[in-house]
């Protein structure tokens, strides 16, 4: 016949630490969205609570890639029941969107936070250059005057000028996504302006 052999259950009880529960610590919020369209660092604030009848120690904030940090708060640093800590995430602009986690690590027990980055514009720069020859009219020319629109518009706006030597001109203002209208002027030595050139339609990528 085999024995049974029971430990005692108050040695059980007394045997078995006492750990605080995640629930002791509460955040502020789950996730945290950085727009990186700026192109500058982003940051956002974050509350660290505790909900526990004891203190509890933040530990640490280990974020899972180098597009998060915190910079703003040192760390450990040991909570009393119902005080709460302010910290502040910063997001570094990315060329993509990214994703990452932050895992607060504390004598409670862990709790992370979904952090999204969207991605910075593109620092691609562009630029449209014009060229052209002198106006068939015969007028004696002084200087050219470039203007542009936008698609659509009617109105043009003076954005550029060259001597009447110079008969080409680079535009180093235009914006990805945009279509623009050019033309050309010529003015006399006077200042007075002759019929504009044909309008060229151009698709900036």
């Amino acid at each position: 016949m085999k024995q049974r052999t029971f430990l005692p259950l108050a040695a059980i009880i007394l045997a078995s630490p006492v750990w605080a529960s995640a629930s002791s610590v509460s955040i502020s919020t789950a996730a945290l969205s950085f727009n990186g369209s700026s192109g500058n660092v982003t940051s956002q604030p974050l509350t660290i609570k505790s909900n526990s009848s004891q203190a509890v120690t933040i530990k640490a904030l280990s974020f899972s890639n180098n597009a998060f940090s915190n910079s703003w708060v040192s760390l450990p640093v040991t909570l009393s029941p119902g005080q709460s800590l302010a910290v502040k995430v910063s997001a570094q602009p990315e060329t993509a969107a990214i994703q990452g986690v932050l895992t607060i690590v504390t004598s409670a027990g862990n709790s992370t936070v979904s952090l999204t980055e969207t991605a910075a514009p593109s620092t691609t720069a562009h630029s449209v250059s014009l060229q052209w020859g002198p106006p068939s009219t015969g007028m004696p020319t002084g200087s050219y005057d470039v203007d542009r629109a936008e698609s659509g518009s009617t109105h043009f706006s003076h954005i550029g000028s060259t001597p009447a030597s110079v008969t080409d001109w680079t535009d180093y203002s235009p914006q990805a996504g945009q279509t623009y209208q050019y033309r050309v002027r010529a003015l006399d030595h006077a200042g007075d302006t002759g019929p504009p050139s044909n309008v060229i339609t151009l698709n900036i990528p």
